[in-house]
C-alpha cells in the first residue's frame, strides 16, 4: 500500500490540478489514457475537436476528463465524471486538458499538438 501511495503521489505532480467546490481532482494524459482516447475516437485530435465538431461535444468531453482522471483516481467512473463537471464550467475544463495534454507530450511535440482551445480544421482548398 505505500508503494502505491508513493506512485500516485508521483502521478499527481506531473498532472493538473482541478477544484472542484471544495474537493480537488488531478487530471493526467498518460499512455494509458491516450490509447483510451484513440481506440473511442479516430485519433487524439477528434477526441479534442469539440467546437468544430458539436455532435457529441458533451460526450466526448466527459470521456476526456474521465480517461485523464482515472490514473489518479481509479475508482472515479465515467458517469462520475458526468455528475462532478457542468457545462458552465466549461472553458476551465479545456484549459486543464490543454494544459494535461501539453505536460503529456515531449517538449518539441507540445507546440506542435492541437489543443481544445486552438484546434481548427483544415480549409479545404477551392
Amino acid at each position: 500500500m505505500a508503494q502505491d501511495s508513493k506512485q500516485l503521489a508521483k502521478l499527481q505532480k506531473k498532472s493538473v490540478e482541478i477544484t472542484i467546490e471544495d474537493d480537488t481532482y488531478f487530471l493526467r494524459y498518460d499512455l494509458n489514457a491516450l490509447v483510451e482516447l484513440e481506440e473511442a475516437y479516430e485519433n487524439i485530435e477528434e477526441a479534442l475537436n469539440f467546437e468544430e465538431n458539436p455532435k457529441g461535444a458533451i460526450g466526448k468531453l466527459r470521456k476526456v476528463l474521465y480517461v485523464g482522471l482515472k490514473a489518479n483516481h481509479p475508482d472515479i467512473s465515467e458517469r462520475d465524471v458526468g455528475a462532478l463537471f457542468t457545462v458552465e464550467n466549461l472553458p476551465e475544463f479545456q484549459e486543464a486538458i490543454a494544459k494535461a495534454m501539453d505536460a503529456a507530450m515531449p517538449e518539441d511535440d507540445a507546440k506542435n499538438v492541437k489543443t481544445p482551445k486552438d484546434h481548427q480544421q483544415p480549409k479545404k482548398k477551392s
